[in-house]
């Protein structure tokens, strides 16, 4: 195994618990069709727990990527709403929900983060992300742990786009084969490792991290 330089880190559902929990609660708690208003948000085949297609066209795809403004995908949001959901959706109770939701922090996965940095490992964030979110997201974590953050509204470029990964590791200034990505999609770490990259699907953290360091072990040995 080649000997690994770096760790890159998705931010909701790593480093944070998942954004999208809350969902299937509250459409049960509106009366709404199952799953009607994750495939409003997310477009088909998504599932409360979040996105799993990756579809350009549309408006959540164009959020993430920053063609789209938070305002501006919310209009869109309602105007779309009633032929899913079966009625208008609300804002104001969508805005709260939101503002319920709260994310919290995996500080075991932090605290790994500081010992890689430690330990000479180069650090990375690669975040789908919305850019009216971004101060909410990095106030919540040391970005300073961090030698870089990719962000897709930033480069309007998204996961699973194997080109973002490809971004990620020349801006890291490392080849794929000497990095380890660590991701909450199945998706984005299937596209991950198709390109080269080492890729460990979280699903537990602790869980992620024994995996993590044994990746680290065997590239050291």
């Amino acid at each position: 195994m080649a000997g690994i330089e770096a760790v890159i880190f998705d931010y909701g559902g790593v480093l944070s618990t998942t954004p999208f929990a809350g969902i299937a609660e509250f459409e049960r708690k509106m009366g709404y069709p199952e799953k009607s208003l994750a495939q409003l948000l997310f477009g088909r085949g998504a599932s409360p727990q979040g996105p799993t297609e990756d579809i350009p066209d549309h408006d959540w795809h164009l959020l993430e990527t920053g063609q789209l403004t938070l305002d501006e995908f919310h209009e869109r949001l309602v105007a779309r709403s009633e032929a899913a959901l079966g009625r208008p959706l609300d804002l104001g109770i969508y805005a709260q929900f939101l503002r319920e939701l709260g994310v919290g922090v995996h500080w075991m996965m932090v605290h790994r983060v500081r010992e890689l940095r430690a330990e000479g490992y180069r650090t990375a964030i690669l975040t789908n992300n919305v850019r009216e979110w971004g101060q909410y997201w990095k106030e919540s974590i040391p970005l300073d742990l961090f030698d870089l953050i990719v962000d897709s509204c930033d480069v309007g470029l998204r996961k699973p786009d194997p080109a973002i990964f490809r971004l990620t590791c020349e801006r890291l200034g490392v080849t794929p084969d000497a990095a380890v990505f660590l991701d909450d999609t199945r998706r984005h770490v299937e596209t991950a490792r198709s390109i080269g990259l080492h890729a460990i699907l979280v699903r537990d953290p602790l869980a992620a991290l024994a995996e993590l360091d044994a990746i680290l072990e065997a590239a050291a040995a």
